[in-house]
Formats: structure tokens, C-alpha cells, sequence
């Protein structure tokens, strides 16, 4: 969600088309053992705190684990252009409402909101038709030794984490960048 922010922009002042790859920082089928007290705390702090430097509402959600089927339903909306206004919503719902982004009813009330039909929506992942999508490119961030997100990549550069407009806009021009710049090959 903070890295959606300056990539927004740059795409509205530029004119770009992002395209969007899935990625699981929580693998499904990969339950993570509980984490203690004392660590929950820190990471609720932490994404609060990041949200303020952000200037944006961000809580801890711990209702979320997975998001295989956020990622097929965003491979649906892209379809149908509204990849970014899908990523907006689920963004929101995870940082900002506590929903559990990969409860299908909770995905088709977030896929009607943004413009997308209920029954098409509903049958794409009942039936999983976008899951092998969404393990291919899980396989590809993979191979190109992507193990974090967000993750920017242009022309074969990349850079991790929330990113500001002007890190984001060197990445583009291919000038000044970052310490944490990754040339994929």
C-alpha cells in the first residue's frame, strides 16, 4: 500500500502502464508457527508508524495469512483493466478494514465494488482458473531471486521496498540509483 502511493503517481505523470505479478509473502498451504506477544506488538507499532510517515491509516492485520485468491481475483481484474482500482481495494482491506483477503466472500463484495461481475468473479475462483497464473509468476520471482515485495522493476533493474516518487522516477530514467538497486538478468 506505501509503495503503491509514489507508483501511482509516476504512472499518472508518465503515462505507464504497471503490470502487476503475484507474489506471497505467506505461502499457501505454509502455516507459520504463532508468533509471541512481545514480536505482534513491534510489528503492529512498525506499520503504524510506517503508515504515519505515509501519511496513511495502516494497522496490523492478523486475519489475513494467505492471499492465493486475492492474487487469482487480481488476475481476473486485470482482464478487465481495473487491476489497479482491484489492488486499491485489497490493499485497503488488508492495511486498513481487517478483512481476510482470501475469504472468497470478502474478495466478491471487494471485486462488485471496484466494477467487476459477482458470477464471473465467483466461478474464477471457485474453479481456480487463474491459479496457475499466479504460481507462474511466484516461479518467476523466484528465478529472479525476488523474495520480498514490494519489488520495482524496469528493464531489468529493481529495487524493494516502499520506494518514494523520486526513487521510483530514477529507476525509470535509469539515474541515480538507490543503494538497494538488483540488476536481474
Amino acid at each position: 500500500m506505501i509503495g503503491k502511493v509514489p507508483l501511482d503517481q509516476l504512472a499518472k505523470d508518465n503515462n505507464l502502464t504497471i503490470e502487476w505479478k503475484a507474489y506471497e509473502l505467506r505461502p499457501e498451504g505454509i502455516e507459520l508457527p504463532e508468533k509471541p506477544a512481545k514480536y505482534l506488538a513491534q510489528a503492529k507499532a512498525g506499520i503504524e508508524a510506517l503508515g504515519r510517515k505515509y501519511g496513511l491509516l495502516m494497522t496490523f492485520n492478523d486475519k489475513s495469512k494467505h492471499s492465493r485468491l486475492a492474487l487469482e481475483g487480481a488476475k481476473l481484474a486485470d482482464e478487465h483493466g481495473l487491476a489497479n482500482e482491484y489492488h486499491d481495494a485489497i490493499f485497503a482491506a488488508q492495511f486498513q478494514e481487517q478483512k481476510n483477503i482470501n475469504d472468497p466472500k470478502v474478495l466478491i463484495e471487494l471485486a462488485v465494488q471496484v466494477g467487476l461481475d459477482q458470477e464471473e468473479f465467483q466461478k474464477a475462483l471457485a474453479t481456480r482458473k487463474y491459479e496457475q497464473a499466479v504460481l507462474q509468476d511466484i516461479e518467476e520471482a523466484y528465478r529472479l531471486g525476488i523474495h520480498t515485495v514490494p519489488c520495482f522493476i524496469v528493464e531489468g533493474r529493481a529495487i524493494y521496498g516502499a520506494q518514494s516518487y523520486q526513487a521510483l522516477e530514477n529507476l525509470l530514467q535509469g539515474t541515480g540509483f538507490p543503494l538497494d538497486l538488483k540488476l536481474i538478468p
